[in-house]
């Protein structure tokens, strides 16, 4: 017989939809499965956010609540209510079974009901909770549950991937909708749910919705003023009355005080049962976290009181040591560890300082197991590559990066909970633990471990040499070219100031704005909330005009790509050189980008401005370092087009990159029916312009506005493009297909980006296309770059005359001596070319030069 409530002296009650956090789980990890077959991805990303949440939460009651066969009231009230689902994928139904097992092992209560869905039991375990002064918690990504809300029931939503969660309470809810929670199936009624095939009323967005709730309440508030609206919501409104109310009915959930929370009590786990379990099915991971004996092995009161880090290091598959250590500094050359914690294969713990930590690298020369760290880049540039090198290495970051390569943060102090403040023992266990979890979900896609492996943790030290070695940067040159710029803006804003008859504020666009239309009569074009608008289009269009018209707008574009160029080159620059006497030690980042490309910052030496005068001058204050050294750089020719040719395996592309042609000439050929003799620089034009618009989504819209035809004739223009290549259009629409259908894209090597985690809009579908398209093409060349460094560093691996020195993602620039120059520039060539086996051949393309404007 259950429990009453006032048997109950608990005060927090952690309530789980079941099914939808199993089936985020299913989409967000992939292809893993235990010894014998079956998928376990689901079962995996499951108890991952579970028992993240539980464990930080620590509930005194619990629940997870799951979907019972069969119809509920609503396919009563609306034979059509989720009419149109997808079948469930059998991959996930299988693992449904072993979840509610696992469940049921850890003792944490499983609830369904006939007749009623899962969010209804969860709304009204809340709402009987927050009645009996309980605080409960409602792990659920489903906007329905968000009615319930208010001061004593917070929602946690899991967010991109399986590692964050954001809340929402009644407060926040108002603050994020602008309504009250109560609202929500009213909000739902008029936007529908095409997921639950709930109508809604047609053409009402959530913008639309929001602002109606807003002002009127409810949909009764709403059909009561529905005469101080307009237009065609107003009609859409009135001709959708009954369906609108009738959604309503379908959104709203039940919410019954009188619910029986005796059901939530926890049992206790079984041990056993437990360790069998996760043995059967490889959950190696999950066995860490819970901290059980191996199955067979009776659990005793010594293992259960054995430290958490003896037990991570226990269930380690291979040998193991963590170190987490204190770093000091910020720059490259300036990192120091103040202190470390490591933690041996046999669960000894050490905390070192001082002389301790100098003695470390030899320490850690002379082992020979593997070494986790939670930055493998920050160990490398504090102790040394030879200290761990990458054969040794186990990192953190790169591993949580090449699952979630958009989100934000890949360090343990954002990804698991408390870390920054754990006693040391528990810090080590934890990340060792998190990093098995993460071990098993990278062995789940194809390639995956072996990139890991191969490749991006072999590119750190190549990276951290780079960033100690820098790039020599003549103070001089640069000062000289600080004083021009400087010179050159003073001259035209005197000039511009004779055109006003006052002084003017270039950089106020307000002054500008007054300037130019009011006191010189220009025409104004577009405008912003504060007036007409004086951004580059406008000027660009102003000096259009022609003399004398166009004589000011010219000097203020003049000025703002002047000033662009002085604070945002000339002087970073500067400043990064004059903290090490002439030398920048930039700091590339090889865990940011989405597509694998590397990052470049403090300051950024891969966007040193292209064209022009000022540009070649920025470049030439940038040199090699000493007397007789020069700069050999390569670049890979069209390497994206060449990637597409070998993903799609067009014949035409194909051959004409084998036969050597060029393939700008050759598209015009194809699209536009000339020979290619006759393809004129304008056919060529825009025949590029097509060929890598296209690699990013480039639309009809997108192309007319950048060849200013009309839209028509964009669209021709690209039909025509496929029509010459089916093999692209083809490969285009089956890799969006497979990625939307998988969840994620994948690279040539193996490199993943679940689209779950990519930062576009809800309905951002076109962004979310460009992503698809681009990033197996872009994260290839990236990947075919990071490969070509590796092999660069190994061929040069002693650290003598001969050094990497920039990465700006298709090209490598190199300084060596000038003697080896030859050599060096056709060394570094056939590494660029042979960093990938593909269907067509890489191209690079080679400089040498005394400095970065001549390569």
């Amino acid at each position: 017989m259950p429990r009453s409530v006032s048997q109950l002296t608990r005060k927090k009650i952690l309530l789980v939809d079941g099914h939808g956090l199993a089936f985020r789980a299913f989409y967000a990890i992939r292809e893993l499965s235990a010894p014998d077959g079956t998928p376990t991805n689901a079962i995996v990303g499951f108890f991952n956010m579970f028992l993240k949440i539980r464990d930080e939460w620590r509930p005194d009651l619990c629940g997870v609540v799951f979907d019972a066969p069969g119809p509920t009231f609503r396919h009563e009230a609306y034979a059509e209510y989720k009419a149109g689902r997808r079948p469930t994928p059998p991959e996930f139904k299988a693992q449904l079974p072993h979840i509610l097992e696992l469940l049921d092992a850890m003792g944490v209560p499983v609830v369904r009901r006939e007749g009623v869905e899962a969010d209804d039991v969860l709304a009204s375990s809340a709402c009987a909770a927050a009645a009996h002064g309980l605080e409960a918690l409602v792990l659920s990504s489903d906007k329905d549950i968000l009615q319930v809300l208010d001061r004593d029931i917070t929602v946690l939503r899991p967010g991109k991937g399986i590692s964050s969660f954001s809340t929402l309470d009644g407060a926040s809810f108002a603050e994020e909708y602008g309504f009250s929670p109560s609202s929500m199936p009213d909000y739902l009624a008029l936007l529908g749910d095409a997921v639950d095939n709930v109508p809604g009323v047609p053409g009402v967005g959530e913008k639309t919705a929001r602002k109606l709730l807003a002002e009127y309440g409810t949909l009764e508030g709403i059909y009561e003023n529905i005469d101080s609206l307009r237009g065609a919501l107003k009609e859409r409104l009135a001709e959708n009355r009954d369906q609108a109310f009738n959604s309503r009915e379908l959104t709203r959930l039940l919410c019954d005080t009188e619910e029986d929370l005796g059901v939530y009590a926890i049992r206790s786990a079984d041990e056993e049962r437990l360790s069998r379990i996760c043995r059967d099915l490889g959950l190696k991971s999950i066995a860490s976290r819970l901290k059980l004996p191996p199955a067979g092995e009776p659990a005793s009161v010594e293992r259960r009181t054995e430290q958490p880090w003896q037990q991570a290091a226990a269930t380690a598959e291979r040998s193991m040591a963590v170190l987490v250590p204190s770093i000091e500094g910020r720059y490259p050359m300036h990192l120091k560890a103040s202190g470390a914690i490591l933690l041996d294969s046999d669960g000894a713990l050490e905390r070192l300082e001082g002389e301790a930590v100098h003695d470390l690298p030899a320490r850690l020369r002379a082992r020979s197991m593997d070494i986790l760290t939670p930055d493998y880049k920050t160990a490398v540039a504090c102790f040394g590559a030879d200290a761990i090198p990458p054969g040794s290495a186990l990192d953190f970051k790169t591993a949580h990066y090449l699952l979630h390569p958009d989100l934000a943060s890949h360090t343990p102090g954002d990804i698991i909970p408390g870390f920054d403040t754990m006693p040391p023992e528990d810090m080590a266990a934890s990340l060792a633990s998190e990093y098995r979890a993460q071990e098993s979900q990278l062995a789940g896609y194809q390639g995956l471990t072996e990139l890991y492996r191969g490749l991006d943790l072999p590119l750190v030290p190549v990276l951290v040499e780079m960033e100690q070695y820098g790039i020599a940067c003549s103070l001089e040159r640069f000062g000289a070219t600080e004083s021009a710029l400087s010179e050159r803006l003073s001259v035209i804003e005197e000039q511009v100031a004779l055109k006003a008859g006052e002084t003017i504020n270039l950089n106020s666009p307000k002054q500008v704005a007054w300037l130019l239309f009011e006191k010189l009569g220009l025409p104004p074009g577009k405008r912003t909330k504060t007036g007409f608008s004086t951004d580059i289009s406008v000027l660009e269009g102003l000096a259009a005009l022609g003399p004398p018209w166009s004589e000011t707008p010219a000097l203020l574009i003049e000025h703002r790509e002047l000033s662009k160029m002085l604070s945002g080159f000339v002087q970073p620059l500067t400043r990064a050189a004059e903290v090490e006497g002439g030398v920048i030690h930039g700091i590339f980042e090889p865990a940011v980008t989405g597509t694998g490309r590397l990052s470049s910052r403090e300051p950024n030496l891969q966007n040193l401005p292209t064209f022009g005068e000022w540009a070649r001058r920025v470049k030439e204050g940038l040199a090699p370092r000493g007397e007789g050294r020069v700069f050999v750089s390569a670049d890979y020719s069209q390497i994206e087009l060449r990637i597409l040719a070998h993903l799609s395996g067009d014949r035409r592309l194909v051959d004409a990159f084998a036969a050597g042609r060029d393939i700008h000439t050759e598209t015009a050929s194809w699209v536009f029916s000339v020979d290619p003799g006759l393809v004129t620089p304008e056919l060529r034009r825009v025949a590029k312009m097509i060929n890598f618009g296209l690699l990013y989504g480039m639309s009809p819209f997108g192309l007319a506005r950048r060849l200013a035809i009309s839209r028509q004739e964009a669209s021709s223009i690209i039909e025509r493009y496929f029509g010459a290549l089916p093999g692209v259009r083809e490969y285009l629409e089956a890799g969006y297909n497979e990625a939307t259908a998988r969840g994620y894209t994948r690279t040539i090597a193996g490199r993943i980006r679940p689209l779950g985690e990519v930062a576009t809009g809800p309905r951002d579908r076109d962004a979310l296309r460009r992503v698809i398209v681009n990033t197996p093409i872009q994260g290839s060349a990236a990947d075919i770059a990071r490969r070509a460094m590796v092999d660069f560093a190994r061929r040069f691996h002693d650290g003598g005359s001969v050094r990497l020195v920039l990465q700006v993602h298709d090209s490598l620039v190199c300084e060596c001596d000038l003697e080896r120059a030859p050599e060096t520039r056709e060394d570094l060539v056939k590494i660029m070319e042979g960093a990938a086996n593909l269907d067509v051949p890489l191209k690079a393309e080679s400089k040498v030069g005394t400095n970065l404007a001549e390569v």
